[in-house]
Parts: C-alpha cells; structure tokens; sequence
C-alpha cells in the first residue's frame, strides 16, 4: 500500500462525513427536491395497503415521516459499501411508516384491526421471500388473529379491502356464488371483532 493510500484509509471515513454534513447543513431542500418523487411514491405505494379511512388521515404525517427518514438514512449511508443509497432509504422508510401505523392503530382498540389486516396483507403477499418476511411484524396478535381466519376467509378479506375487489369479481376468480363470498366475509370481520374485543378486555 503506499503512502496515499495508507493515509487516505485512515482519514476517508472523516472525509465522507463531512462531506455529508455539509451537503445536509446546506443543500437540504435541493436533495428533497431530487428525490421527492420517489419519496412519494413509496408513500403512496405503502398508503395502497391501508384502510381508506387510515390512508387519507395519515397521508400527510407518512410523507413527513418518510422525508425524516430519508435525511436519517443520509447520515448512516456508507457509500463504500453500497453505491445507491435507495434500497437502504426504501427498506427504512417502510419501516418508519410501519412503525407510525402500528402505534397510532395500537393506541386504539378500535384501530387495530386495520392494522392487523394491513399487517395480514404483507404476510400473504410476502410469504414465499424470506428476506421480506423477516421485516415483517412479529407480534403475538397478529400470528393470533391470521390462525382465527381460514384460508379462504383471509382471501376474501385481503381481496376485497386491500385490493379492491368486488364480491362479483372474487366469486368468479375462485368459482363460488358472490352470496357466499358475501357471506364469508361477514362471518371473518366478525371473528377478527370478536377477537380484538375479548383481547381489549382482557
């Protein structure tokens, strides 16, 4: 190794650092400005999965949160070991979102079935990546209310709220009669209300 390189080792984590700091001392609303678009469409993105009433509540703070988070991952970023600092700001402004979700919903007994489908959601959709699914929340009430659906009730459900489905559209895609969706899906929202109330009484 020579000179330059021996001497470079020992200061350029401090360089990187400071050159940082110094673009997020000065510049903050121009690095806003560039990566906006993307910041919000991962909000959106996230908000699609959300309870209607939730999402349009919440939009404004999850956007807030997201930009925060974004700044914060600037400042841990080492771009030595990965070159695009966007798969780190994604995977930590979902979970920042994540996280803002989970408290306002657990705050509320009421609220907590929007989380827990939400939740659901990700499972079922996740649940074959093993990378994903470890970022997923491990809580004891939501492995206790995914075992209380069947898998059909958690289909319906899923199809219907989060993907914006129609009974007529679901009864087609698995060959039974719209009553019938109708029907298990009246019979899963009940189960999962029953639940949450027995475990707010507890």
């Amino acid at each position: 190794m020579s000179d330059v390189q021996l001497i470079w080792s020992q200061i350029e984590d401090i360089v990187i650092n400071n050159i940082k700091f110094q673009l997020l001392r000065s510049f903050p609303a121009q690095i806003l400005h560039h990566f906006n678009p993307r910041i919000s469409a991962i909000v959106k993105q996230y908000a699609r999965y959300l309870p209607q009433h939730v999402a349009e509540n919440e939009l404004g703070d999850l956007k807030t949160i997201a930009q925060l988070e974004f700044f914060e991952t600037l400042k841990v970023w080492n771009p030595n070991k990965n070159s695009d600092i966007w798969p780190l700001a994604y995977a930590r402004m979902t979970g920042a979102m994540k996280d803002h979700i989970r408290y306002i919903t657990k705050s509320d007994i009421s609220n907590l079935y929007d989380w827990v489908t939400d939740a659901a959601y990700f499972y079922m959709s996740l649940n074959n990546d093993t990378n994903s699914e470890t970022e997923l929340d491990d809580s004891l009430q939501l492995r206790e209310v995914l075992d209380i659906l069947s898998e059909k009730e958690k289909q319906v459900v899923i199809d219907h709220v989060f993907r914006d489905q129609t009974f007529h559209q679901i009864a087609d895609a698995i060959n039974i009669s719209e009553s019938q969706i109708s029907r298990i899906y009246k019979k899963a929202i009940e189960k999962v209300k029953k639940h949450i109330t027995k475990k707010g009484l507890e």
